[in-house]
């Protein structure tokens, strides 16, 4: 059953890709839905729901999400404020630095927060797979953005928390004999 449901969820994601490709103007929204479809299978694959623990995972999920975008935003923000004022006085500066500590405390209560909220209703083991599938997630989007937008997009195989495989290190050849 979970087979059917990650295949169903690479169709949507292959869907809405081919869909983008289509259309002449970029459409924020269809990128969006895409991203999260591809973001729900990655997810899904790298910390193996079943079909009853993604029922009660994803709502929870989906509002711990939110939270958490929204957390990261002030965290940005606070980080932008740092960078663009650079005549800032040691006031300013020590106000900008405690909004800063402020919004990475937001995001660090979040996170335990929504741990106990996942511990109810999925076992310690996936939410701990949780936070490296979620990891791993950003860097394979690196990855994608590194290869400018291709790679391993809708591969069905995520690999939630592993680096980007490791380059082959040359053999040595034997010296030239003269």
């Amino acid at each position: 059953m979970k087979k059917i449901i990650t295949l169903f969820i690479m169709a949507v994601v292959s869907f809405c890709a081919f869909a983008q490709q289509q259309e002449s103007a970029p459409d924020h929204h269809k990128h969006h839905q895409r991203f999260q479809a591809e973001k729900v299978a990655f997810l899904t694959n790298a910390m193996d729901l079943t079909v009853d623990e993604a029922q009660v995972f994803w709502p929870v999920y989906n509002e711990y999400s939110k939270a958490s975008d929204a957390a990261h935003r002030a965290v940005m923000g606070a980080l932008d404020k740092i960078r663009k004022n650079k005549e800032m006085s040691d006031g300013e500066a020590s106000a900008a630095i405690a909004d800063l500590v402020a919004a990475r405390q937001q995001e660090a209560a979040l996170m335990a927060e929504y741990t106990e909220k996942f511990k109810k209703v999925l076992p310690m083991k996936k939410v701990a797979a949780l936070f490296a599938a979620e990891e791993g997630f950003r860097q394979h989007l690196f990855r994608q953005f590194k290869n400018g937008g291709h790679g391993k997009r809708g591969s069905g195989k995520p690999d939630a928390g592993n680096p980007a495989p490791k380059k082959e290190k040359p053999t040595k050849r034997p010296a030239a004999k003269k």
